[in-house]
């Protein structure tokens, strides 16, 4: 009578471990996008910031390690993100109203192995940065769509987070991680806004980037800041 209760208890245990191991099975074949999209009166900003687990980064990670040694050192990661940053430039892109406009790398990629600097499931972060000028044609209604073709083999989860400045207001649509599943050739994940109220500069006063807290008047145009590779500080 007294282990009976017992025994029951444990057996909750047992499934609710079963079922808490298929749900990380499951996820270890995602990569979760978090967009993150910032307007003002003069430039919009824009980053990305996947988390590749178990599957995809361990992929990721063979891909940085040159030298087949099974540990990525700072130059290997630094050598992965500059060799891939074109590349990711021209799988994101930024439609406002209907018209695509053309995204400037703002830093160099990001990449975050997270602690661990071993070829294997372990989870990666990588993060991208772009800005653009604010198009004279955003006007309140107008929808604002982030593509993103990054991995698109891969299943994902995806969030969007949509800031205004300089009196801009935004507004997204579902507040939950949308699930993408891998793409048909050719075919974006789409992250969408709408423009409530457009943005307006105030006379004679510098507008600053909101992600970046700098005057607009050192954002380069032509050739992107560099900016250190994330990295971990134990690795050699």
């Amino acid at each position: 009578m007294i282990a009976w209760p017992a025994w029951l208890l444990l057996a909750g245990m047992v499934v609710s471990l079963q079922h808490r191991a298929a749900a990380h099975d499951l996820f270890a074949a995602y990569i979760q996008h978090s967009v993150l999209l910032t307007v003002g009166a003069r430039y919009c900003d824009l980053e990305v910031d996947l988390t590749f687990f178990e599957e995809w980064s361990a992929r990721e990670r063979a891909a940085m390690d040159a030298d087949a040694n099974r540990r990525i050192t700072r130059s290997e990661a630094e050598s992965y993100v500059k060799k891939r940053a074109p590349e990711f430039a021209e799988q994101v892109k930024l439609r406002v109203a209907g018209h695509e406009v053309t995204i400037i790398p703002l830093y160099d990629p990001e990449v975050d192995l997270l602690g661990n600097n071993q070829v294997g499931p372990a989870h990666l972060r990588l993060r991208l940065f772009f800005f653009v000028p604010t198009p004279a044609w955003l006007r309140a209604g107008a929808e604002v769509v982030v593509e993103d073709r990054l991995w698109p083999a891969a299943r994902a989860l995806g969030t969007l987070q949509a800031e205004g400045g300089d009196g801009c207001v935004l507004a997204t649509g579902k507040t939950s991680d949308p699930g993408f599943p891998p793409t048909s050739p050719g075919e974006p994940r789409l992250f969408k806004a709408r423009c409530v109220k457009p943005p307006k500069a105030k006379p004679n006063e510098p507008v600053t980037s909101l992600a970046n807290p700098k005057p607009t008047a050192s954002r380069p145009l032509e050739q992107p800041t560099a900016h250190p590779t994330s990295y971990n500080p134990s690795s050699p």
